[in-house]
């Protein structure tokens, strides 16, 4: 067989090409003097090892999804009776002035009934916490009409204080006199948010913005910016959750007993959010919590994998007497398990928290509202443990977070 130039030329340049692309993709490495020598560890022999991730949950694309709208002001309608847009961080890392503080903001549109007797349904909280125990800020109610906001995106303005953005960013200031009497408070605040919300409950399928009922959150965003306490500046850096629901006017005071709702950052790097209602009468209720969802449980290692449930046990251990025959939980245990996932494969997930406030700010509203809450900081301590079907995981667990105690007074 006769063999020509061109057939040479072309098999020539097929190994050459061939050659060229298997060294780019990494199957042949060039040869090194060093070759034959013991290689050195590549990985840094003092990095924590990997936490394991627990069993994801299926959630649907249409609960990962926002647009501006979703974000924007709903209460203009006459259909919705209240909207609430909360920001909450914990300072933690480690080149923050303020390590370890923690700060709760919230923008409220209340209906007029929730603070009964109060012509003053605009609300605004703005709490700082130090790491010694004390408290900074507070809350402030004014007459309907102080809080402004529009659509699209986050365009909020009560007085002084505001917060704007759209997804991923967000920016939050709150300078407010009456807000704490006896100390100067100035914040500017940066949200960054890492990966796309999570809405928790709604009314509506598909688009749930046009929902009368529904709430989403975005979890572990990056918080940084400036803090001014009495004249001084300081700069911080942390993690924090941002928080927007509504609800409709026909769901009354007298239908919800309180709620009890945390943000949470563990030490391991995971971020937990707990929502708990408590519907009237409470002692009947409270007891259908096994097979009628009244809150969410959200926990998630990095913002994409969440881990989700809906039923679960979360008992006050102890309490304080805050008004009459009124106590705020100062202490919580929360048990949550599934057996099984979607493709019934059996994984046996056990959460096992337990939760305690401390450094708190209350607000009581006496005759006629006869309404308190209590936000502020928590210490969590658990496990939480699974099966993959082969191996057992069982994994401690430690953090701190924000939390937030509404409840009606008899």
């Amino acid at each position: 067989m006769k063999i020509n130039k061109i057939d040479v030329v072309i098999v020539v340049a097929m190994i050459l090409i061939s050659t060229v692309f298997f060294y780019k993709a990494g199957y042949i490495s060039p040869f090194s003097p060093n070759e034959n020598k013991e290689e050195l560890p590549q990985k840094n022999i003092t990095e924590k090892p990997i936490v394991p991730s627990p069993p994801p949950s299926l959630i649907l694309p249409s609960r990962k999804t926002i647009t501006s709208e979703d974000e924007g002001c709903h209460y203009k309608s006459v259909l919705i009776g209240r909207e609430w847009w909360y920001f909450t961080a914990i300072f933690d890392s480690p080149d923050s002035e303020l390590k370890n503080w923690a700060v709760a903001i919230s923008f409220n549109h209340m209906a007029y009934g929730d603070i009964f007797g109060k012509l003053k349904p605009d609300v605004l909280l703005a709490t700082l916490y130090d790491n010694s125990g004390n408290t900074y800020g507070g809350i402030v109610n004014k007459k309907r009409g102080t809080l402004d906001a529009t659509t699209p995106g986050v365009d909020l303005k009560f007085e002084k204080s505001w917060a704007q953005g759209e997804y991923p960013k967000w920016h939050v200031h709150i300078e407010n006199n009456e807000i704490d009497k006896n100390h100067r408070i100035v914040m500017d605040l940066d949200y960054f948010a890492h990966s796309l919300p999570v809405w928790t409950y709604d009314n509506r399928l598909l688009n749930s913005s046009k929902g009368t009922i529904a709430n989403y959150i975005f979890m572990g965003c990056t918080v940084t910016g400036t803090v001014e306490l009495d004249g001084k500046i300081y700069r911080i850096n942390g993690t924090g959750d941002q928080e927007h629901a509504w609800t409709p006017f026909y769901i009354r005071k007298v239908f919800i007993d309180g709620w009890d709702w945390f943000h949470i950052k563990m030490d391991n790097g995971w971020e937990i959010y707990i929502s708990k209602f408590y519907p009237s009468p409470q002692s009947i209720t409270s007891k259908l919590h096994r097979i009628i969802p009244f809150g969410t449980i959200m926990l998630t290692p990095d913002g994409e994998s969440i881990t989700e449930f809906s039923c679960f046990d979360l008992n006050p251990k102890q309490k304080e007497k805050v008004f009459l025959f009124t106590k705020f939980p100062t202490r919580y245990s929360l048990y949550a398990k599934k057996t099984h996932n979607i493709m019934l494969q059996r994984i046996d997930l056990k959460l096992n928290l337990g939760i305690s406030t401390y450094n708190t700010y209350q607000q009581i509203w006496k005759f006629p509202s006869y309404l308190g809450i209590k936000v502020g900081m928590c210490n969590v301590s658990g496990t939480i443990s699974w099966t993959d079907g082969e191996k057992n995981y069982n994994i401690n667990l430690s953090g701190q977070g924000i939390g937030w105690t509404t409840r009606a007074l008899p």
